[in-house]
């Protein structure tokens, strides 16, 4: 079974139902109702991602679809490991650093996001792709 964590982005998306990029997204979905991977956020992200539903983006029902997707993803965090890393690492967004280091932390087979400009500088140790290149490899 896969373990894929979710840039805060990918997971917005699918929340949101963002077009055009929830439908790359979507079949992450699958996976999971098949069993066949889980799907885990940063709970760096929990804030920006309730924020962004309630207040920026007003989504009608937002409590419901964040309970909703909460139900296919898990939340880990890292801790200070994941903190000094992201400081001391060659990243120019620390935030994209947290994200990074918390999925290679909690041993993530594979790491999406939409902008994966932010992670020129990681070492390698996941793969980083898009949602669709996910899902044509």
């Amino acid at each position: 079974m896969f373990r894929i964590f979710l840039d805060t982005n990918v997971a917005l998306d699918l929340i949101a139902n963002r077009e055009p990029f929830v439908q790359d997204s979507l079949p992450f979905l699958e996976l999971v109702k098949k069993g066949e991977a889980r799907l885990f956020i940063s709970e760096d992200s929990i804030g920006t991602i309730v924020y962004m539903a309630v207040d920026r983006l007003k989504l009608v029902n937002a409590e419901e679809k964040l309970i909703q997707f909460f139900d296919f993803g898990n939340i880990i965090t890292g801790g200070k490991e994941v903190l000094l890393n992201s400081l001391n690492s060659d990243f120019k967004d620390k935030e994209d650093a947290i994200q990074y280091f918390t999925a290679i932390e909690n041993d993530m087979d594979f790491f999406i996001t939409r902008d994966k400009n932010g992670f020129n500088t990681a070492d390698g140790r996941i793969p980083i792709l898009t949602p669709k290149e996910f899902f044509e490899n």
